[in-house]
């Protein structure tokens, strides 16, 4: 399996048959509403794909621009809440996940799992070729966290900003250290100057800490060893 980060909450995984994407942000949607520009670069990522998780409905993970620039049939996979302004974006191939749920994607299955967050949002678990991997999306530090040591996810991918509705590194640390992964990966503080975070904080203080470097490809099998 490859990863490629692609900023903020972004990844493209690529497994021997199937891709997906979850939470892509290829635009300045936030720049230009919000008057936080991006810092990264948009990265060229090949569309459509076998399907596109959006771990809740606010611009950095379900952005109109990108949504838009995918064809009509692209297969969508997100919140009740999500799916509706898919559907708005006349995108109705959009299946709305809850907690508990999982679909399988080609290779790839992936289940829903509880996120705090400032709206409904969910974070997920992602199975391939015997790897499982957690992604937080955006939540709040709550203990309902420590249950996805249940699934004994291999990297976890867990956010650090510690802003608008997201844990602190210290609150990650705690997160990371009770679910138990072998490898602990920063994520969703490097697209915006005004709600960034230092990963360092994080990485160099969890067992199997590890940053990776925007739009670079990585072997998950290696990150494990």
């Amino acid at each position: 399996m490859i990863l490629r980060p692609l900023g903020q909450s972004g990844y493209e995984l690529k497994s021997r048959n199937s891709r997906i994407l979850i939470d892509p942000y290829f635009s300045d949607s936030v720049g230009k509403r919000h008057g936080r520009p991006r810092m990264l670069p948009v990265p060229v990522v090949e569309m459509p794909c076998d399907g596109v998780f959006c771990t809740h409905d606010h611009l950095d993970h379900l952005d109109p621009e990108t949504v838009t620039q995918f064809p009509e049939t692209q297969k969508f996979y997100t919140t009740g809440e999500g799916v509706s302004t898919l559907i708005e974006l006349s995108r109705n191939q959009a299946t709305a996940m809850v907690p508990g749920q999982t679909v399988t994607v080609g290779d790839f299955s992936v289940a829903a799992v509880f996120a705090a967050h400032s709206c409904e949002a969910v974070g997920l678990i992602v199975k391939a070729e015997g790897i499982t991997l957690y992604f937080s999306g955006d939540t709040l530090f709550d203990e309902k966290l420590f249950q996805i040591a249940a699934y004994k996810p291999d990297i976890t991918f867990i956010c650090i900003n510690g802003r608008l509705g997201n844990m602190n590194c210290e609150e990650a640390l705690i997160t990371a250290k009770r679910i138990g992964a072998r490898v602990n990966i920063p994520n969703h503080y490097d697209m915006f100057s005004s709600n960034s975070a230092d990963p360092t904080l994080f990485a160099h203080y969890i067992p199997g800490g590890k940053i990776l470097e925007f739009n670079q490809e990585y072997n998950v099998a290696e990150l494990l060893q």
